[in-house]
């Protein structure tokens, strides 16, 4: 063989193996592309903006609503009843006669006290004339107009008599119960009617001594009813007890129920909110965007289109459906709320809200 075709074949033998080697390396390289491209793991995830709005702190506790004027009507004379005018669910006014006892007795005593008053007083009025004229003396005149008060007193007491035969409206109010019936004989001191002023409302809740100092008089107090669907029903706080109870640690808010509308009840069980500090224009956000560790909170921002980025925060009033967020970012952030708990600082994204 000629060292020319010698020469020949060892350039085509290391052409081809050039050619081999560099293929080889280039398959390697596209191999380990598509173990990256594998590794790459994108997570669905579905975010919200933090926005600028209002947060309120409050006081959550629960209550039974009760009527701050409700009495039980009670008589003030015994006899037999003779005529009931008002009936269970009634409302009254104050002073409307509601029941009527027997009074004939009481009746005639009064015309017997009237007629002894009038006497003693046209006695009085004579002797007055005849002292001005020197015909009697002053002790007699005296002793008239003694007596004459002294009857008018027995007098007004037979009235009174009188008038205790009709039962009276103590209040305006609605009637709760009635305890009698006609032609019942009852005594003195009998209770026959619970008379309730659904206008007067109230809920008395018991708070911890802590929130002491946040408790005013005054501050806005909202109720939610299990009876009542889908109705807000406001009130206030009308008198804080001065003393805290030491068995307890707690100390009681009375609070004042709007029931003009009168769709309340005394005995209902509420939910009861009260509201003791309002701050406005604040950074809020969804509270599912929130990720709690110890005592740290933090969220996850969208970084560009598919990265994110953990940022802390802290938390201010907490709300039913939002958070307030004092420090670690600004308002119309895009934060991750469903998906957060699977990332990490360098995980992919993909943004999917659903309506």
């Amino acid at each position: 063989m000629s060292k020319k075709v010698l020469m020949a074949f060892v350039v085509a033998f290391s052409s081809l193996l050039l050619s081999s080697c560099g293929g080889q390396a280039n398959a390697n390289k596209e191999n380990k592309d598509k173990d990256k491209d594998k590794e790459k793991i994108v997570i669905n995830v579905e975010t919200t903006e933090t926005m600028l709005g209002d947060a309120i702190a409050t006081f959550k506790s629960t209550a039974v609503l009760e009527a701050d004027r409700q009495a039980t009507v009670t008589t003030k004379s015994s006899g037999i009843i003779l005529e009931i005018k008002v009936e269970e669910g009634d409302l009254v006014k104050e002073g409307d006669v509601m029941m009527v006892l027997e009074s004939d007795t009481q009746q005639l005593s009064l015309n017997s006290a009237k007629a002894n008053y009038d006497k003693s007083l046209n006695n009085l009025k004579r002797a007055e004339l005849m002292l001005k004229k020197g015909l009697t003396n002053t002790e007699q005149v005296d002793n008239l107009r003694f007596e004459t008060k002294s009857l008018k007193a027995s007098y007004d007491q037979a009235a009174m008599n009188l008038s205790f035969t009709q039962v009276k409206a103590p209040f305006d109010g609605m009637v709760a119960k009635r305890h009698v019936k006609i032609g019942n004989l009852i005594q003195n001191a009998t209770a026959v009617f619970d008379v309730v002023d659904f206008d007067s409302l109230q809920a008395k809740i018991s708070v911890p001594e802590h929130h002491w100092l946040l408790m005013k008089k005054g501050l806005p107090v909202s109720f939610d009813f299990d009876a009542v669907q889908n109705m807000k029903i406001d009130g206030h706080v009308e008198r804080i007890a001065p003393t805290i109870d030491s068995s307890s640690g707690t100390f009681q808010v009375t609070v004042a129920v709007d029931n003009k509308d009168h769709i309340l009840r005394p005995g209902l069980f509420a939910k009861a909110e009260i509201i003791y500090d309002q701050r406005k224009d604040v950074v809020v956000v969804d509270k599912d965007a929130i990720i709690r560790e110890d005592d740290m909170a933090f969220v996850y921002e969208l970084d560009g289109e598919d990265g994110v980025k953990r940022t802390t925060v802290t938390l201010g009033y907490e709300m039913l459906d939002t958070v307030e967020l004092t420090a670690g970012i600004l308002a119309s952030q895009t934060v991750v709320t469903t998906g957060k708990n699977n990332l990490t600082p360098d995980s992919t994204v993909k943004v999917i809200n659903y309506n």
